[in-house]
């Protein structure tokens, strides 16, 4: 058994941790999903922002622009496009060796700017380039916009401007749609995880994990701008980026706060909200395309504690009858099922049917774990987990 999961860590370029971790949950699918981890989904999604556009205005509106816009069917606020590929890039003697997330960028037709550069020895203006990751993977092809020395040395602007690419996804970033905050981009699962926590107006909601604001601008716009939302993240950072998503969205009723929301109900004893929501850091083994990954067995397990502390302290500000959802886009069990598990035991919250399931259930570890959702990466495109609990 072990010389086939080193030849799959081998073959694939994920840690044998990571491979015998999807193992627990893929058993005999387990290569399909290694093989679906390494491309991204058939449909790139986005969700309009109903405070300030109406999604058809915005469907007509980037289907003149020449996009492949399709609404999503279950949530109208879900906008879509099909993403094109693969395709074969024509490979160069020029190589760029580029970080992880520029890589897997380029794969889907991103161009390469300069802080993304690990190494490119020899490169001049005008240079067609083959970009390569650390693991010498090859993603995408086209023409060196600056020298090597400028590279290095300002660190900043297009480097390579990429004409191959394995798959085609337009960005937005760069449209009117964007800029004027009538879209943002989303992943399926995520826009449903705030559809799952069902935020209404003039409720009162709390938001552990907020940066970047994805989800937090969703509650707000499903609330209508009314009520009150509280954002916490501990990175000043972080928050100052939510800050501005949150501005060119038009949310209004957010309070931001800069803290370590795993001691939120000691540090703020008299808070009580009527929904919160749980998106914490986790190993992120659901985010495709996902070009290699060495996470430890160890890094998982920390990050299963790290997710309960944020639960525990979530669930003492909750009121009576509250709701809590819980969402991670990774697959591993420790942090899914056995989160889940956790909280009816220790957090005196239980399982709640969810009102949009459009996944696969969670795994049938235990009593009610078939009301959980799954979204798995040779089904769905990418990998995600959503629980929503309710306060006894």
């Amino acid at each position: 058994m072990s010389l086939i999961i080193d030849e799959l860590s081998k073959r694939w370029k994920f840690s044998k941790d990571v491979i015998n971790a999807l193992k627990k949950v893929y058993q005999n699918e387990l290569e399909l999903v290694l093989k679906a981890l390494k491309t991204p989904g058939k449909k790139y999604y986005f969700r309009v922002n109903t405070l300030k556009a109406n999604p058809n205005d915005v469907l007509k509106s980037l289907r003149n622009k020449g996009f492949q816009v399709e609404i999503d069917k279950n949530i109208p606020e879900a906008l879509y496009i099909p993403v094109e590929g693969p395709f074969e890039i024509p490979i160069f003697d020029k190589h760029v060796i580029v970080d992880k997330f520029t890589a897997e960028s380029v794969l889907q037709g991103a161009h390469v700017y300069a802080p993304g550069i690990i190494n490119c020895k020899g490169i001049k203006i005008g240079d067609k380039v083959t970009i390569v990751d650390e693991l010498n993977q090859e993603v995408g092809s086209g023409i060196a916009r600056m020298n090597e020395t400028q590279i290095l040395q300002f660190r900043k602007g297009l480097a390579v401007e990429v004409l191959y690419s394995k798959y085609k996804i337009p960005s937005f970033r760069e449209t009117e749609e964007y800029k004027k905050g009538f879209i943002y981009p989303q992943s399926f699962p995520a826009i449903l995880t705030s559809r799952i926590l069902d935020p209404k107006p003039e409720e009162k909601i709390l938001d552990v994990c907020c940066a970047p604001g994805g989800k937090l601008s969703h509650i707000i716009q499903l609330m209508e701008n009314k009520g009150l939302v509280i954002g916490v993240d501990r990175n000043k950072k972080k928050i100052e980026t939510t800050r501005k998503n949150l501005a060119r969205l038009n949310c209004k009723i957010a309070t931001l706060i800069i803290h370590d929301s795993r001691y939120i109900d000691k540090d703020f004893p008299s808070l009580r909200v009527d929904k919160c929501l749980v998106d914490p850091p986790c190993s992120a083994l659901g985010v495709t395309p996902k070009l290699f990954d060495f996470t430890s067995m160890k890094d998982i397990l920390n990050l299963s504690e790290y997710q309960k502390q944020f639960i525990k302290a979530a669930s003492k500000v909750l009121k009576p009858n509250g709701v809590l959802v819980y969402s991670v886009c990774t697959v591993t069990i420790e942090e899914c099922e056995e989160i889940a598990k956790f909280v009816e035991d220790e957090c005196s919250l239980k399982i709640e049917t969810q009102n949009f399931f459009l996944g696969s259930p969670g795994l049938q570890l235990f009593l009610n774990a078939e009301k959980l959702q799954r979204f798995h990466p040779h089904i769905h495109g990418l990998g995600f987990f959503i629980a929503k609990f309710r306060k006894n």
